[in-house]
Formats: structure tokens, C-alpha cells, sequence
């Protein structure tokens, strides 16, 4: 048997927009002209490290500690991962296939082999994705977690343990904490593609309430695969809403659309007469992405800072579904602002009287 070892298209990896890899792993600021984040190099409590995406760069720098480097480079810094391990996390969150030696090899033997002058048109095999055990995500589901003692403090408890459970929020221990909120994505068809963990400050008088700490966000699917409690190899797919599994039983229900599944959780408690699914980050408005809502009504709730983006992305694909792009984030948004959503608003409209 031959051996095989992952090759991945270093070339696109480190092609994929810097700001976007920092946006799916972090929070991410404008500053001017250009994005910060935080950097993972140092102890870094405002963000110092600025993504470059002018003509022919796609890179960081940080100008406080002198590091940085290429789209890999800084996934493996603040994950702490392998070149591996952070090729193979980039390669299933953005899309982009892997290569393996074996075939790798007889791809060139092909280019040296008699071939006849025409051959019918071979369909690409479509890639072989791991989905994670059910039961690995029912083991978590817990409402003690950061978010959830957020919105108790906001809404319901009996409401907020009903909107918990449909979508299975769960509760995960790691970096010294025990109740990192945890967001499985699982498709129409109830299979589990990822789950995203993440941690929220707690404090109702706190300007960060109910926002994730920075660095907060990793992949579940990503950790247990280093871990090797899924395959080393594992290919997840990374193309699937929050909240999808709910499409199927909610039919009728119009759609609302958001970024991130936070966003989702609070439109569900406060509108709970729509069906509130969450695309995960600002780039996976994509028409794949979208299958599961074809022929639906779907109200599209951007974040301020995607409105533009996303009502140019859903004015071509109006033969999906029939969407309305609501600018409220935009209309209600302190001018200084220019990161708001709509649980920035909810938050608001929820504050204590103080006194």
C-alpha cells in the first residue's frame, strides 16, 4: 500500500483574505484605511497587529512586539497549531481541496501515458466530508454557559432554556474557563459539520456585556481532530447555517438571516415569529450556503459594516428565494459605531434602569 500525505495549495491558502481568516478566528477592528486585530505573538490587550491587503500583500505586522507573517503564519500563532494543522483548517473552512501524494503520482503518469483524442467529461467526485457523532454534541448541551447567563439577565429564563435547547447551545471548559458557549452547525439532514465555541462577558454593567473575549472563538471540530478524538484527516464541511436543522420542521416560517449565531439567539428571543438561522461570518453568504432556504421568504439582517456587501450578493440570487434586506443595524447604530448587529441593539434596548 502506498503511503499518502495531505498536500495542500499553499498558494491560495496564504491568497485568502487575511482580514477574513482574522475575522472567523477573532474580532477584527478598522482602523483607517486598514484592519486590526489582535495579536496572537503577545499579551495583547488593544489590537496591534494591522492586516494588509493592498496590491500584492496579504500579510500582518504587528508594531508593537515586530512579528507577523503570511495567512498560515498566523493561524498557526493563534491557534497554536502545526503547518499541518493549520493548512488542513483553512483548507475545510474556505473551501479549498486537498491534494494527496498517491494521486498526486498518478496524475503525472497520466501526463506521460498514450491519451485518446477525445474522452467524455469526467464529473469531479464530490469531497468526502466527516461529520461528528451526534452524541459528542448532546453531551455538551447545557444552559450554564457565558451567553446564556447573559440572557437571563435580559429575557425570560424559561425562554431562554426553550431557544437554548432548539438549537442546542452547549457548554465547554477550556483556557480556565467552564462555560464557553458552544454552537453546533447541523444540517437539514441532522448531521453535525462543526461547532464553534466561544465566550461572553457576563457583566450587565460592563461595555463588553454580552461580547465574545477576544480570541475567544475556536472550532471544536478543529481541537478534537488535534486531539485525535476525530480523524487527523477529518474534512469538515464548513458550508452549513446555524439553526439549519430547524428548517425542516418550521416550514412556514419566514427566515431571518444574520452573521453570527449570537445574533441568531437573541432575534429568537425577541421575535420568536421567525425562523432565525445565522450564515456564521460575513463571506459565507454564498448561494451553496443558501440551499436549504430555496423558495422561502427570508428577511436579511446585516451587520452595518456588511450591509452594502450583502444586498449586492442577495440581488443575484433572487431566483433562490425571496429576500428583503432590512438596514436597521445601520438606522439605529451610534454614529461611531461601525461595527453594530442587531444583538447590539437588542442589548440596548434591554439596559437596566440606573438607578
Amino acid at each position: 500500500m502506498s503511503c499518502v500525505h495531505e498536500l495542500f495549495d499553499t498558494a491560495r491558502l496564504n491568497a485568502i483574505s487575511i482580514t477574513e481568516v482574522a475575522r472567523r478566528l477573532g474580532e477584527v477592528r478598522r482602523a483607517g484605511s486598514v484592519y486590526k486585530t489582535y495579536c496572537p505573538w503577545h499579551e495583547d490587550r488593544h489590537p496591534s497587529l494591522t492586516l494588509y491587503e493592498r496590491t500584492n500583500e496579504n500579510r500582518c505586522h504587528c508594531f508593537a512586539c515586530g512579528r507577523g507573517g503570511s495567512v498560515i503564519d498566523f493561524v498557526m500563532q493563534h491557534e497554536s497549531w502545526t503547518f499541518q494543522e493549520a493548512c488542513r483548517w483553512l483548507s475545510n473552512e474556505f473551501g479549498i481541496s486537498t491534494l494527496r501524494a498517491d494521486s498526486q503520482q498518478a496524475w503525472h503518469r497520466s501526463l506521460s501515458s498514450p491519451q485518446p483524442r477525445t474522452r467524455a467529461a469526467v464529473k469531479p467526485a464530490e469531497p468526502t466530508y466527516t461529520y461528528i457523532p451526534k452524541e459528542m454534541v448532546e453531551s455538551l448541551v447545557s444552559m450554564d454557559n457565558s451567553l446564556s447567563r447573559c440572557l437571563v439577565q435580559m429575557f425570560d429564563p424559561a425562554a431562554v432554556k426553550r431557544v437554548g435547547e432548539d438549537y442546542l447551545l452547549g457548554r465547554y471548559a477550556m483556557k480556565g474557563l467552564d462555560d464557553y458557549t458552544v454552537f453546533p452547525n447541523i444540517d437539514v439532514e441532522g448531521r453535525v459539520c462543526n461547532l464553534k465555541v466561544q465566550h461572553y462577558e457576563t457583566d450587565r454593567f460592563s461595555p463588553r456585556f454580552a461580547h465574545s473575549d477576544p480570541g475567544s472563538c475556536r472550532w471544536l471540530g478543529s481541537i478534537w481532530s488535534a486531539e485525535g478524538r476525530l480523524p487527523k484527516d477529518a474534512q469538515l464541511r464548513s458550508s452549513c447555517l446555524f439553526g439549519e436543522h430547524l428548517t425542516a420542521s418550521r416550514r412556514t416560517q419566514t427566515v431571518a438571516l444574520v452573521e453570527s449565531p449570537k445574533n441568531a439567539i437573541f432575534g429568537a428571543l425577541e421575535f420568536p415569529q421567525y425562523l432565525w438561522v445565522a450564515t456564521g461570518n460575513k463571506g459565507q453568504l454564498k448561494r451553496e450556503v443558501l440551499q436549504p432556504l430555496k423558495g422561502r421568504d427570508i428577511i436579511v439582517i446585516p451587520d452595518r459594516d456588511a450591509i452594502e456587501e450583502w444586498t449586492e450578493t442577495v440581488r443575484t440570487m433572487t431566483d433562490l428565494a425571496n429576500f428583503t434586506v432590512s438596514d436597521i443595524c445601520q438606522r439605529v447604530a451610534p454614529a461611531w459605531e461601525e461595527k453594530y448587529d442587531i444583538a447590539d441593539y437588542l442589548v440596548r434596548q434591554h439596559q437596566p434602569m440606573p438607578f
